[in-house]
């Protein structure tokens, strides 16, 4: 009896140290963010970033070519 409980001793430290990391793992994850400054905050792209507006840029539609 206390050889069966001796082979099954390493597998089942293994598993509590495989369960005790996820418990870990998922209370970092799923804790709140803290403020910790600027450099983790939102990026400002209310400016002009270079993207064209294509309501105002020339393109050639099929109404623009002439083929009709």
């Amino acid at each position: 009896m206390l050889a069966d409980l001796a082979a099954l001793t390493p597998p089942l430290v293994v598993c509590v140290a495989f369960l005790i990391g996820v418990g870990l793992f998922l209370r970092r994850q799923m804790s709140p963010k803290q403020s910790g400054g600027d450099e983790d905050g939102p990026v400002d792209i209310s400016g002009d970033s270079g993207i064209q507006d294509h309501g105002r840029s020339p393109s050639a539609t099929p109404s623009d070519r002439g083929d009709g």
